[in-house]
């Protein structure tokens, strides 16, 4: 794990959060409400109602407090001192809350609440000073979280302000962690996309590699306005040099358009060259059916004349019964003095309820500067119709010369279909049984052009599937493929592919499976593109016992056409649990009568608060283990540190992991 997977775990716990403060009473709901408590106060004429020690049910919810009142003719409740809020799946307490079911808005202060759930062991207790919640966003005022039980816990996170933006992103203020008995970071504004696939690191990273050497990683977030934020790069590495970047956002929400810039120089040893990159994206919505993308790539090789550029324009629009999307691709190369230019048009139209017709037109002009400019135009046009258990299909594709200068690049391998039927029937059960049938029919004519051949080319496909039950511990299920070509020049040609697998039970813990495949065809065809694989006949074993902790499994076949054994694969492991594990898997060489290799993965405590995790591979024919990763781990209590080795790479790191979220480490050194 790398240094920025520590921005998951806040990532987590901001989503946690998210589901926990994210409470609300449906609008179609009935307003009805069921009060009941050791004193209630009912006003008919200002239509309030006060209770001491009282519970209300709206819902699904229900919240229980020293002294609720509600507001029926605004649609308002209040609730303070010792204020429960309770539903199927989550809890949590709070000092005093405000609620407007009819806009949907909560105010919750002093908040406390034990989050679980998916991704987390065990339990993470979190504290907020304030809690605002609507539909477009939640903000939360002193959060406090950690996965620690004791009075003092080890480690916590806090955060001055955290602001929930759903389904977008999550923007921490005065976010720090403690651990230790110190504070050991806090940042002061940080940026969770949680449309984005990049997350940029929490923490500088520093280490050492048999590649690079020393080097340190430095990364500063800064913050303009919601809409405008970016991160400035500053890095070093002890074999390759230095490298100096800044990415910046800009965003807006109405329309939705967001602008991405990107700079980066990189200044690397004598010998090498240093260079300069940069990239600029943008997107817009100008409509609620349609997008737009635009994206500028640029990179120069310092002390040479070889700028490169690259630019896409993507325009996609979808209504109900129309879609439409054009993407143009453009590279231009000083130093080659070339450039390329692509342009694909995809569009769909609904003719009818089952009848859709496609267009494809895909264009490419590929310019030698002063030498010679080749167009070229491929088109395709399919007309598709269902109706149940049918469907069908004609499509017809094409190729255009558009300067007709005989340039190389115009013959290539396509296969056009001039045109091409297909109709093709669901699946079928045969019968009573348990097996099913799902055949096809292919007509067309098709010009090959590596080979310069134009034919028709009728072709039957059948697919049989099942599974036959022989006795009470014993299954069949085979699976047929049969193809049969007619071609225009008298040629045919039919392919097949069998394949059947035996399992046989053995009690409660053995299992025996037998496998036996072939394939082949007869005949001929005059297109290179239909050629078949050669023909196959082989025969597949496998033997499987599993009995807690044990499991052991054998697996081999023989290749009758090939007359030869293939390797025999043996697999063994004991487990007890996540932390006492042992696996040996080994290959047997029947042909030459030798064993190739074995693997080993080994996890074993080493006492109460230590553990080892070792794998690697041992070489028969050296007699040496190699490939040799070793992991030694210390328990923290809620928290672990692990020591790593890895021979191959010949570099050691150090990863720190909180219990609570296994899948979010920081490391520390390493590649």
């Amino acid at each position: 794990m790398t240094l920025k997977k520590l921005c998951y775990l806040a990532l987590f716990v901001v989503f946690s959060l998210l589901g926990m403060v994210s409470i609300s009473f449906s609008q179609e709901e009935s307003d009805r409400i069921e009060l009941t408590g050791e004193r209630l106060i009912y006003h008919p004429e200002k239509e309030e109602a006060m209770v001491e020690k009282g519970t209300i049910q709206h819902g699904e919810y229900t919240i229980e407090a020293d002294f609720i009142k509600i507001l029926l003719k605004d649609k308002k409740l209040f609730a303070q001192g010792h204020v429960r809020v309770r539903t199927e799946d989550e809890g949590y307490h709070a000092r005093e809350i405000a609620y407007n079911w009819a806009e949907d808005q909560w105010m919750l202060y002093g908040v406390r609440s034990d989050l679980r759930g998916e991704g987390i062991e065990g339990t993470v207790y979190f504290r907020g000073e304030e809690v605002e919640r609507t539909p477009e966003e939640t903000k939360i005022e002193g959060a406090f979280f950690t996965s620690c039980d004791l009075e003092e816990p080890h480690y916590h996170f806090e955060a001055q302000k955290i602001i929930i933006y759903p389904d977008k992103k999550v923007e921490l203020f005065r976010f720090s962690y403690w651990d230790f008995g110190r504070k050991l970071f806090t940042l002061p504004y940080y940026v969770i996309f949680l449309d984005r696939k990049e997350q940029l690191p929490f923490l500088p990273l520093l280490g050492h590699s048999s590649s690079s050497g020393y080097y340190l990683n430095l990364f500063y977030n800064y913050f303009v306005s919601d809409g405008s934020f970016g991160t400035v790069y500053l890095d070093w590495w002890e074999k390759s040099g230095w490298g100096l970047g800044v990415r910046h956002f800009i965003e807006h929400e109405k329309p939705k358009e967001t602008l991405e810039g990107y700079l980066y120089y990189r200044d690397k040893p004598e010998g090498s060259r240093d260079y300069l990159k940069g990239s600029l994206d943008y997107y817009r919505e100008p409509s609620s059916d349609a997008s737009l993308t635009l994206g500028l790539d640029y990179l120069n090789y310092q002390g040479s004349d070889q700028d490169t550029f690259s630019g896409t324009f993507s325009f996609a629009q979808k209504k109900e019964d129309y879609s439409m999307k054009l993407n143009l691709d453009y590279d231009w190369n000083l130093a080659s003095e070339e450039d390329q230019l692509r342009a694909v048009l995809n569009t769909s139209y609904q003719l009818e309820k089952n009848l859709n017709a496609n267009l494809k037109l895909d264009y490419s002009q590929d310019h030698q500067w002063g030498e010679f400019t080749d167009q070229e135009l491929d088109y395709e046009l399919a007309l598709s119709h269902s109706q149940d258990p049918y469907s069908y299909k004609l499509t017809y594709t094409g190729f255009l010369d558009l300067d007709q200068d005989l340039y190389t690049g115009d013959f290539g391998n396509r296969v056009l279909k001039e045109p091409e039927l297909s109709i093709s029937r669901k699946k079928e059960q045969i019968g009573q049984s348990d097996f099913y049938y799902q055949p096809s029919l292919t007509i067309g004519s098709y010009f090959e052009q590596a080979t310069g051949v134009k034919e028709e080319r009728i072709r039957f496909s059948l697919k049989t599937t099942g599974k036959s039950e022989l006795g009470e511990n014993t299954t069949l299920e085979p699976v047929i493929l049969f193809t049969q070509d007619f071609y225009g020049n008298g040629f045919a040609r039919y392919t097949y592919d069998v394949e059947t697998n035996l399992k046989q039970s053995f009690g409660e813990h053995t299992t025996l499976s037998l496998g036996y495949g072939f394939g082949g065809y007869d005949g001929a065809t005059p297109f290179r593109f239909d050629y078949t694989t050669r023909k196959t006949s082989f025969l597949d074993l496998s033997l499987h016992f599993a009995k807690e902790p044990w499991e052991v499994s054998f697996s081999s076949g023989y290749d009758f056409l090939e007359k030869q054994f293939l390797d025999g694969i043996i697999n063994v492991s004991y487990t007890e649990d996540s932390n006492h594990s042992v696996e040996l898997r080994a290959n047997y060489d029947f042909e030459n009568s030798e064993w190739e290799g074995m693997v080993f993965e080994i996890s074993w405590p080493l006492g109460k608060e230590w553990a080892l995790d070792c794998q690697g591979n041992y070489d028969f024919s050296s007699h040496k283990i190699e490939s040799i990763r070793v992991g030694l781990t210390r328990d923290l209590h809620c928290r672990e540190v692990t020591l790593f080795y890895d021979q191959s790479k010949d570099t050691f790191w150090i990863e720190y992991a909180i219990k609570a979220f296994p899948e979010h480490k920081f490391s520390l050194g390493g590649e």
